[in-house]
């Protein structure tokens, strides 16, 4: 990563024939080049690359709290053929979510290639009685991938995150 910023430093420098100024290195970094995305923000404001569109997931990621659905999701983050939402959006489980309709939740995820496969994780739809039948609403054939751990485990890995957290 270091390496990365330093050869955009050095590219932008070079490119405008003096150096950035101190503190407006960060902004030029992130506005020009685009190295940081805030993954807490929505894709509203991300430029559309040619031949793509934004999708509705045809696979969601659930399961339970400490279960490793964000080590999945990051796992398959990495093939090239499968885009990830950036965060978990709520929006079968949340009404406040829900009914701000599929455009809303169109809009949260990411431009996506006709070949490639868009994917949401939020494990909070696994405990929500309204999910299952929401998701089915929108798209009756979508690949569900469910998370589950070994309860003791969880509950220990959970306890601990807790202590940490205090």
């Amino acid at each position: 990563m270091a390496f990365l910023l330093v050869s955009a430093y050095l590219l932008l420098t070079h490119a405008r024939g003096a150096p950035v100024e101190n503190g407006a290195l960060l902004e030029t970094l992130k506005s020009q080049v685009g190295l940081f995305s805030n993954k807490s923000e929505h894709y509203s404001a991300q430029v559309r690359p040619p031949g793509t569109s934004r999708q509705i997931p045809q696979t969601i990621i659930i399961g339970v709290r400490k279960g490793g659905t964000r080590a999945l999701l990051e796992m398959l983050d990495i093939h090239p053929n499968i885009v990830v939402a950036a965060t978990e959006v709520h929006f079968f489980d949340w009404d406040e979510n829900y009914i701000k309709g599929i455009d809303w939740y169109r809009n949260l995820m990411p431009f996506s290639y006709g070949n490639q496969i868009t994917i949401e994780k939020t494990p909070g739809y696994f405990t929500s009685p309204q999910a299952p039948g929401r998701i089915h609403d929108m798209n009756s054939s979508i690949k569900l991938l469910l998370i589950l751990r070994d309860p003791t485990e969880r509950v220990i890995s959970d306890y601990t995150q807790v202590l940490i957290l205090l």
